[in-house]
């Protein structure tokens, strides 16, 4: 079992948390929550750090997911978990440290490798399915990044796919 404090997918994680906040509080309480951890007790983040989250955010909404991916992200966290691979994180890394981090964790190129995946492919894939799940029957909400059309397409036509990438995730949260 992955430990959350201390897991490659705590952040996220983490930004699908924040993707939900963001669509039923706004973005404020979005920085809210991610500055203060999810209990929303720190005091509000600077407009630049708002501003940074926003491109984060969008950055990934915007990914393109390949056909595929929802098997390949499940098989590749399975590995990942059987491995017993534990790379250190924190919350509030951004997209660009996720990936620095996974391309230096020398235990996960051959699986990230074997599923077709390079460091960057993956963080953003997962960081992209994370969100757009979180957001894609969210609409009119001024202020929240959507998610790319083809990409919602693709997990609504593949729900049992998704269903298993999610039962994966849970599993490693202890959930």
């Amino acid at each position: 079992m992955f430990n959350q404090k201390k897991t490659l997918f705590h952040p996220v994680k983490m930004l699908a948390v924040a993707a939900l906040v963001v669509s039923c509080s706004g973005l404020s309480a979005f920085a809210q929550t991610t500055a203060a951890g999810g209990n929303g007790a720190a005091p509000a983040l600077s407009a630049q750090q708002v501003l940074a989250m926003r491109q984060e955010m969008t950055s990934a909404l915007n990914y393109k997911l390949s056909p595929d991916v929802l098997p390949r992200l499940t098989s590749t966290l399975q590995a990942i978990h059987a491995a017993g691979i534990q790379p250190p994180g924190r919350a509030g890394m951004s997209l660009a440290q996720q990936i620095d981090m996974v391309s230096k964790t020398d235990k996960l190129e051959p699986i990230l490798k074997a599923n077709g995946f390079t460091a960057r492919d993956f963080v953003m894939s997962l960081t992209c399915v994370g969100l757009t799940g979180s957001l894609m029957n969210v609409q009119g909400h001024s202020g929240i990044p959507q998610p790319d059309a083809q990409n919602v397409a693709l997990l609504k036509a593949h729900p049992d796919q998704l269903q298993a990438l999610i039962a994966v995730l849970r599993s490693e949260s202890g959930q």
